[in-house]
């Protein structure tokens, strides 16, 4: 048993950032090599979510029935609002932002949506409106790595905000790897 614990935080090791040493002994990559660069968010303004025209459905996610509507989940957008009482022909009729959204879930007639590391509880009233009842904050522990694996990174820095996606760039001597 103790010798899996061992397994598991050295293969935990591996998977988190490393500054110092190189990974798996490697080199640094030169000035020209790919790395990645945080964007952030230092404003509440990544938390806003809000109700915007329908729009065409493009990669959809997750899709849920909710009383005679179809919700339709939009990776790191939000989700779409159909009604479905006629299913011969349903209706788009709005979108929901949710910056940081990656998935939706309905239950007891209450759609819950992640907005990065909160957790936002809603309805759609009989008369199509949206209604936030709840918000928990810092439910979920939103990653401040990106979601590659095997790459360098510009390590980030708290006091610039939270990490909202990563992009694709030039770092000199990147002291981050994943």
């Amino acid at each position: 048993m103790i010798k899996k614990i061992c397994y598991f935080f050295v293969f935990a090791s591996m998977l988190s950032c490393v500054e110092g040493d190189e990974p798996f002994g490697g080199t640094r990559p030169n000035a020209d090599a790919l790395t990645y660069i945080p964007v952030y968010a230092n404003d509440q303004d990544y938390l806003k979510i809000q109700k915007a025209p329908a729009k065409a459905i493009e990669n959809p996610a997750k899709i849920f029935t909710y009383n005679n509507y179809l919700i339709v989940n939009i990776k790191n957008e939000g989700f779409h609002v159909i009604d479905n009482s006629n299913p011969k022909l349903p209706q788009n009729l709005f979108f929901v932002e949710v910056p940081g959204n990656n998935d939706v879930a309905v239950k007891d007639g209450v759609i819950y949506a992640d907005n990065y590391s909160d957790i936002v509880a809603f309805t759609v009233e009989t008369n199509g409106e949206l209604q936030i009842l709840e918000r928990i904050e810092d439910m979920i522990e939103y990653s401040s790595v990106p979601p590659f694996t095997n790459v360098y990174f510009e390590c980030p820095d708290p006091n610039k905000g939270i990490v909202i996606d990563w992009i694709p760039g030039n770092v000199e001597n990147p002291k981050c790897y994943r």
